[in-house]
């Protein structure tokens, strides 16, 4: 069963439903499906996706707060457009922390050898690049969330030339994370 709710925004009315897939609330006039948000639609049948724009934990676009349900996680996480390096890290963190405690936060998908990777409630980041052809040979720059509302996230750390036992231990201490 679907509602709607609708929402004034810069003297305009938005109708706002909840997605059936991921259960974000959205605007109804941007997704092409009845049912699903622009990302879901996107992800399961190709329909046009939004450029989201996020403010305050929502798509200023579309409304999507960025919610993702298992399924959907696990489709975009196998069509990653990354290096082997880099999936086998990713691969690694995920079967020895769980897929649902590493999520991964891809802001630089045209990166192949780099990638985002946070815990449950998104608040903590960790950006993971190979700086080298070398094995065990990677950057690791970390960030928690924003003091100051402007930016959703705030650098406090970069690390380089660590090897996949000194990434471990960084990573997980910073996405607090049981070893």
């Amino acid at each position: 069963m679907t509602f709607f709710i609708t929402l004034k925004m810069e003297n305009q009315l938005r109708n706002i439903t909840s997605c059936d897939e991921c259960n974000s609330d959205y605007y109804t006039d941007i997704s092409q499906m009845t049912n699903l948000c622009p990302e879901c639609s996107y992800i399961l049948y190709g329909y046009q996706n939004c450029k989201h724009d996020f403010e305050n934990g929502r798509c200023r676009k579309c409304f999507w707060n960025g919610n993702m349900s298992n399924y959907i996680q696990n489709l975009k996480d196998k069509n990653l457009n990354k290096s082997k390096k880099i999936l086998s890290i990713i691969d690694f963190f995920q079967t020895k922390y769980g897929t649902t405690n590493i999520l991964i936060i891809d802001h630089w998908d045209s990166d192949k050898e780099a990638i985002g990777l946070t815990e449950k409630s998104k608040q903590f980041l960790a950006y993971i690049s190979t700086i080298s052809d070398r094995d065990n040979d990677y950057f690791l720059a970390l960030e928690n969330p924003s003091v100051d509302n402007e930016l959703v996230h705030s650098p406090i750390g970069e690390f380089y030339n660590l090897s996949l036992s000194e990434l471990e231990d960084k990573l997980i201490k910073h996405l607090k994370l049981a070893h």
